[in-house]
């Protein structure tokens, strides 16, 4: 068909030079911009080597890895560290599978104690004193002033933070305290209120549970005077409210009057030293518990009152 129709043939050897030339410039464009690892600096020789064992074979992926800028990664590749940061060369060192001090050795960078520093820092809290020494001997060297100010700089920013959260704690605390103040005083102005009321809320309360006895009584007594033979056993009803107050307030009565029982100093209250525990007795007068609490112990004897 394509000798058939020469039209078509040129149209197919168009359509595979734009192509070729298309993926050409594609090529071109991804050449720019990821650059081979190649020689042209004096520690590129050393980087290629190291970096070919990790895999990476542009400079590009190198320096997005590392973190680095292009102005870093250039004075890296010429043998330099000046305006590297303590972590940068972390970074770089970890990435080549160096330790930091193989990575400052393969650029002349001369630290005799570091693998003894980075030890001490390690056992900080358990060898305090010998950490100060080290410190001490690395800072006589000059090349360890670099990484002591970036070790100071981010300390200080530590510091500058932590002093700040304090800053808002103790601003914190001072506004709890002022609440806690204030509810004191409210507190405190309650409890005088309610110390005001409580006495005639109980005056009111215990007139309450009374008033039957209470109107009743002069009623009674005027009766009492009037007629002596009126058996006493009619006022007995009117010492019901009595009773019901005590249970009210949860009080318990020590036996009952009259009743025979055996001494117990704990419950009772002799008429005579020489009654022992154990002791048969009377109950003259009973006495009030509330729960485990004696409010009064009852009153006894050996004798009954003559009748």
């Amino acid at each position: 068909m394509v000798e058939g129709d020469p039209n078509l043939f040129w149209f197919g050897l168009v359509l595979w030079v734009a192509g070729t030339a298309f993926a050409l410039s594609l090529f071109g464009s991804k050449t720019q911009q990821e650059e081979a690892i190649t020689c042209q600096y004096e520690a590129d020789p050393m980087l290629r080597d190291r970096l070919a064992t990790v895999g990476i074979t542009y400079w590009s992926t190198f320096q997005r890895k590392t973190g680095l800028t292009p102005r870093q990664l250039l004075q890296l590749r010429q043998g330099k560290l000046d305006n590297l940061t303590w972590q940068q060369m972390q970074r770089v060192a970890q990435l080549l599978n160096w330790t930091l001090e193989e990575f400052l050795q393969n650029y002349d960078v001369s630290f005799p104690s570091l693998g003894e520093a980075f030890q001490q820092i390690a056992k900080l809290h358990q060898k305090y004193r010998q950490l100060l020494q080290e410190k001490q001997e690395l800072e006589q060297q000059a090349e360890q002033k670099q990484v002591n100010l970036e070790q100071t700089s981010q300390q200080a920013e530590t510091f500058a933070t932590k002093q700040q959260q304090l800053q808002e704690e103790l601003q914190t605390a001072q506004n709890e305290v002022t609440q806690l103040q204030q509810q004191c005083r409210r507190l405190r102005n309650e409890l005088q209120q309610q110390s005001q009321q409580l006495p005639q809320d109980i005056k009111q309360a215990t007139f309450e549970q009374l008033q039957t006895l209470l109107m009743n009584y002069p009623t009674a007594t005027v009766m009492a005077q009037s007629k002596p033979a009126l058996p006493a056993k009619n006022f007995i009803p009117l010492f019901t409210p009595l009773k019901n107050l005590l249970q009210s307030w949860g009080y318990e009565p020590i036996g009952s009057a009259w009743e025979k029982v055996s001494f117990d100093p704990q419950l009772h209250q002799p008429d005579s030293p020489d009654i022992q525990a154990g002791e048969p007795v009377y109950i003259r007068f009973v006495g009030y518990r509330e729960g485990d609490r004696i409010l009064c112990p009852a009153k006894v004897s050996r004798y009954l009152p003559n009748t």
